[in-house]
């Protein structure tokens, strides 16, 4: 996705068009990564790091994440196309990202404040589900999430529901995942 003007200060509300990239095709249904909407910018981009940006999605139950290509993904958005539909996800965060993202957050009441304006509620300290899946019985693979107050990784349980974010980066305009 290549936009112009990609330079949002930290703090700034970003409004990115649509951007999908497909992960999976199985028969009529094709799944994808999302990048849409709008998005808080939480780290500039200079010239030896790129720019962050993140979305709450809000809490979310285990019920509602697959797994495609061994990777979460809840049916954010459906296209009925055609031929088939297509399902798309905002892609969730590495667990190191995440710990970025978060340690930006607590440390700037103004970010901070800025999700509240926008309805987007995060607690810093709460959990988070992550890219990252753990193996059960052999090849099964299960969804988990990140406890940022123990800094520790959980196996997704059916009574939780942690938050949901998405990051994307920014520089030289240009998003990417």
């Amino acid at each position: 996705m290549n936009l112009k003007d990609t330079n949002w200060n930290a703090g700034e509300i970003a409004t990115l068009g649509r951007k999908e990239m497909e992960l999976k095709k199985r028969g009529n249904k094709s799944f994808a990564s999302l990048i849409w909407s709008q998005y808080i910018c939480v780290r500039e981009a200079t010239k030896e790091r790129p720019g962050i940006l993140v979305k709450v999605l809000g809490k979310t139950f285990k019920e509602n994440i697959m797994l495609v290509n061994g990777e979460p993904f809840c049916k954010d958005d459906r296209d009925d196309l055609f031929v088939g539909r297509r399902y798309s996800s905002y892609p969730f965060p590495k667990v190191s990202t995440l710990k970025e993202v978060l340690n930006i957050i607590r440390s700037n009441k103004s970010i901070m404040d800025k999700f509240e304006e926008q309805s987007m509620h995060i607690n810093p300290d709460s959990t988070f589900w992550v890219r990252e899946t753990a193996n059960r019985l052999m090849l099964c693979k299960k969804p988990q999430y990140y406890d940022a107050s123990s800094g520790k990784l959980f196996k997704a349980k059916s009574d939780s529901a942690p938050y949901r974010l998405t990051i994307a980066y920014f520089n030289n305009n240009d998003i990417f995942l």
